[in-house]
């Protein structure tokens, strides 16, 4: 089987529904396995059939790992329009998930935006998390890389208007609403040490386009774990979605999961 032939993998794999406490829908496709349970989490307008979600299922599934992948609010085939979505409901869903579809330790895999929501989600459940994976994480992104990014009249429409298009090299313009910057201000990490203990992997391009590399480094100095490994790809954009980046994550992935396979979360 090729590393993401979806047709090799067991044949019940229709998309689930996890019906949150407003009514909204989280659509979620798991496959079971040994524990640790891997969990991947989708960057901004993108979903859960991405290319390094559907290669991280295919590799739990040749390792005999539990495997979870999901559409965040407003993503993909989940309930919510995009506009409404927020760092914090993103949060929430995906601690929900957590917490009602995986049992035992869990490795958490952040991609993107994912990445922060990845941290933001282990702090919450420090005692279950034995292990991070950031490709290419985007911490504090609405505030660093959207409003300080933002001209004058950008702000002044996003001020006004409560939502302003801005243009994405992956498709249409994305509309960015106030309330995704204001509320994510609640939840930003890089100003201040990010008390995790547990082993952490960071990938990132340093062509990356939309989150500068630096952010890794940044990021490595910020968590307090000792165990942080910061991997820099010269040639890697942000998507980290060739071949040679797929092969690169799974090696990166298979010696985090031989780590922490039988060990303890870390004491918070």
């Amino acid at each position: 089987m090729t590393r993401t032939d979806v047709n090799a993998l067991p044949p019940d794999r229709a998309a689930r529904i996890l019906t949150r406490e407003d009514g909204a829908t989280i659509a979620y496709r798991e496959l079971p396995g040994r524990a640790p349970t891997v969990v991947f989490l989708h960057g901004f307008k993108s979903d859960m059939m991405g290319g390094k979600a559907l290669a991280v299922e295919a590799f739990c599934h040749r390792r005999g790992n539990a495997f979870l992948r999901f559409d965040g609010f407003g993503h993909g085939a989940s309930a919510g329009r995009f506009e409404d979505g927020t760092i914090g409901r993103w949060t929430d869903d995906a601690v929900a998930l957590l917490d009602t579809l995986t049992q035992g330790p869990v490795v958490l895999i952040g991609s993107s935006m994912g990445g922060w929501l990845m941290l933001l989600a282990a702090l919450r459940r420090r005692e279950r998390v034995t292990g991070l994976l950031g490709l290419a994480a985007a911490p504090d992104f609405t505030e660093e890389l959207l409003w300080q990014a933002f001209d004058d009249e950008q702000k002044r429409q996003l001020l006004s208007q409560g939502v302003v298009p801005v243009p994405s090299d992956y498709g249409e313009p994305y509309p960015i609403s106030r309330v995704l910057i204001d509320e994510g201000r609640q939840h930003l990490l890089l100003g201040d040490l990010i008390q995790l203990h547990c082993p952490v992997r960071l990938i990132h391009g340093m062509r990356d386009p939309d989150v500068p590399w630096r952010t890794a480094l940044r990021l490595q100095e910020q968590l307090v774990s000792d165990d942080v490994e910061a991997v820099l790809v010269k040639d890697g954009d942000h998507r980290l979605s060739r071949p040679q980046d797929v092969q690169r994550m799974e090696v990166v992935l298979e010696a985090l999961l031989r780590q922490v396979e039988g060990a303890s979360p870390p004491a918070p």
